[in-house]
């Protein structure tokens, strides 16, 4: 039966390269941390999918409050849904908006029933125009959404923060970057993406002082929908843009985040971790 199985596999392998012009899978075992996040109250932007959603899950598991932002209330419903009302909030907000800022902060205290600890600044949008092709339409969209929104939320959240410190508990800041902001950047998103990188060394070293830690995770290709040939692929996670061969899944970022968020964390300052199978060393 298991040689049977193995000729199964070893078969759709090879049809599976074939197609897609390789085959990979990993096996990954998440461990189990209990919960550590208890007491927190987690603001993450962009949370109703991909990364932004394996972090909300994770927070969860690990005994957090969590709000998740988007601007799709469909999704964000179905996502509060898949994650469990009781311990997980949602509010539709275009972070681009930065005259509602303060507005929508006050919402999140409010759902979640305190203080916002730890923000996670995921929310943003892809590129569709390259080198050579980018109009000002690309331009001012990717800037206001991923680097300008990020900027000003984070901004009046620490303002926040440094009146409201009446213990010795850190706050927290995770900027989701790019494996784009440590090479070469010629278009919108990877520049925005090193400006989120400089950012986080710049407020981590900052901020420290008001008891607040900012730091930052630079995935690489990510098996969601942002990346859609691997969606098309289901289960073969082969990519030919890394070392590795393969693409990072969505658990992989969470599981960095929730690290990072945790007081283990604490003396790690102004970093921006890199998970992406290994393309900046090439």
């Amino acid at each position: 039966m298991r040689l049977f199985k193995r000729i199964r596999q070893a078969a759709r392998c090879a049809l599976q390269g074939f197609r897609y012009g390789g085959c990979s899978t990993a096996r990954i075992s998440y461990p189990s941390y209990g919960e550590i996040l208890t007491g927190k109250r987690i603001l993450i932007t962009g949370g109703s999918s991909g990364i932004g959603l394996a972090i909300a899950k994770k927070c969860v598991e690990c005994g957090a409050d969590v709000l998740i932002t988007g601007r799709n209330k469909d999704k964000l419903d179905a996502a509060v849904n898949e994650i469990g009302k009781q311990h997980c909030f949602s509010l539709t907000w275009d972070i681009s908006q930065t005259d509602l800022t303060d507005k929508k902060l006050d919402e999140c205290e409010s759902l979640l029933g305190g203080d916002i600890t730890t923000l996670v600044n995921n929310a943003g949008v892809p590129p569709s125009r390259f080198w050579g092709d980018v109009d000002e339409e690309e331009w001012d969209k990717i800037y206001t959404i991923n680097l300008k929104g990020l900027f000003f939320l984070t901004q009046a959240l620490t303002g926040r923060w440094k009146k409201q410190m009446v213990s010795d508990e850190y706050r927290k800041v995770i900027n989701i970057s790019s494996q784009g902001g440590f090479v070469g950047a010629t278009y919108p998103y990877r520049m925005v993406k090193w400006d989120i990188r400089g950012l986080t060394e710049g407020l981590g070293k900052a901020l420290v002082k008001e008891r607040i830690i900012v730091n930052g995770i630079a995935p690489g290709v990510v098996k969601t929908s942002m990346q859609e040939f691997s969606v098309r692929q289901g289960d073969n996670l082969y990519t030919h843009q890394n070392p590795m061969g393969r693409v990072i899944l969505p658990g992989e970022i969470a599981e960095l985040a929730v690290f990072l968020i945790n007081d283990a964390s604490n003396a790690i300052v102004g970093q921006t971790i890199v998970c992406d199978g290994g393309y900046t060393l090439k």
